[in-house]
């Protein structure tokens, strides 16, 4: 008798609370993903940062229509008009756009006289449309190192020399072909760290390769790139380090380990996503090899490791403030035990969105086409947030957190 009577009260305070709660929820925001971080600042932002990456897959017009360079792709014609209206209210060299690489599927910039290099360069260029007359920093990723294969460091250096070269707003980090770190100062606030993986990698595998102008010079066995990282991330005093960069550290995505049933029984699609062709258990061997870490692009391999252990080691609570990384073709943040944050924004490109896995170690994750951008406050306080494509290609605020 008394569980019926307490019923219509129980009922009350849940339509209560579910009111509360719909009058508290920040309009935009998806209801899925509570900030647990509320900003306290009122302060506008003093400069703001984008973060894309693995947009090298743009949807383009047709290269004889009366356009050809005009920006159609969805992502980039949202960070577009996003990074416009900041340039407008904060200015021009207050506005940066950090392209996390794989900015050229699949295989990076062909050289001059090669097939295909056109079309990369118009890849490219709707990029560069997209940051506009705000600053692009672009670093390379496995796709701009032809994933490791011959020709990748040739292909590599094209890019970069395209990139040095093409505009005074645009560069790219690390310069040269080589591994880093460098560092920029951005606004009042932020200390860009720029760090190349696949360029270590790729000296370790070619000791003897043209490498001469780097330094550090990437040697296995021999710490200096460690030493160089640590000596930038013990200089950057009151600013807040971002480690921008292509691998992710923190990641709920196939490149962690984490694949669902397609992956499985249609295997040729982490190749094509057109082919759906079922290999019922025979499938099942791309996935688990993957897992086992066959390839450097995925966590689970010794250099990945490697790579992690040695940066982790360098890392101190909460600095860097923020690793901001592509790779995975989805929006993720996470926090790690340390308190540095993660932001996984390798969603650029709308026909390349993965899978990925929700777990309790991460503050969102949403397999769907978008971009983030970190905003500084006078107070030296960041936001982040992250805006996604909704089903009608229509850019969404679906995330904001602060970084204390």
């Amino acid at each position: 008798m008394h569980r019926l009577t307490s019923r219509p009260n129980l009922l009350l305070v849940l339509c209560l609370a579910v009111a509360l709660f719909s009058a508290c929820t920040p309009k935009g925001l998806h209801p899925e993903f509570d900030p647990p971080y509320i900003c306290r600042t009122t302060t506008k932002a003093t400069e703001s940062l984008f973060l894309i990456g693995d947009a090298g897959e743009p949807l383009l017009p047709d290269a004889t229509s009366a356009d050809p360079s005009a920006l159609v792709d969805p992502v980039l014609v949202a960070l577009a008009d996003a990074v416009e209206q900041s340039v407008d209210t904060l200015g021009a060299d207050r506005t940066a756009v950090a392209i996390l690489g794989d900015n050229i599927y699949p295989a990076g910039l062909p050289l001059e006289g090669e097939e295909g290099r056109q079309h990369a360069l118009r890849l490219l260029e709707a990029q560069i449309s997209a940051v506009g007359e705000a600053r692009g920093f672009f670093t390379l990723g496995n796709h701009d190192w032809n994933q490791g294969k011959p020709g990748g460091y040739e292909r590599a250096l094209a890019q970069a020399d395209y990139l040095s070269k093409r505009a005074p707003n645009i560069s790219v980090h690390p310069a040269g072909g080589c591994a880093g770190p460098d560092s920029f100062n951005f606004g009042d606030h932020l200390e860009l760290i720029f760090f190349d993986l696949w360029a270590t990698l790729h000296q370790f595998d070619n000791p003897g390769g043209p490498f001469d102008h780097c330094d550090p010079i990437a040697v296995r066995g021999e710490g200096r790139v460690a030493e160089r990282l640590d000596e930038v991330l013990g200089g950057t005093g009151e600013r807040r380090a971002v480690f921008v960069t292509h691998p992710p550290m923190l990641t709920t995505g196939p490149h962690g380990g984490y694949f669902t049933w397609r992956e499985h029984l249609f295997p040729l699609r982490m190749i094509n996503p057109n082919l759906w062709i079922p290999l019922p258990v025979i499938g099942s061997i791309f996935p688990l090899s993957r897992m086992l870490g066959v390839t450097d692009t995925d966590m689970m391999s010794k250099n990945y490791q490697d790579y992690l252990s040695a940066a982790k080691e360098l890392f101190s609570p909460g600095h860097p403030t923020l690793v901001a990384a592509g790779h995975e073709h989805s929006l993720q943040v996470h926090v790690d035990p340390t308190g540095v944050f993660h932001a996984v924004s390798g969603a650029g490109s709308l026909k390349k969105i993965d899978y990925v896995r929700r777990l309790n170690s991460d503050l969102m994750s949403l397999a769907a086409p978008g971009f983030m951008r970190v905003d500084a406050h006078p107070d030296a306080s960041l936001r982040l947030h992250v805006i996604a494509l909704d089903k009608a290609k229509q850019p969404e605020l679906v995330y904001s957190t602060c970084i204390p």
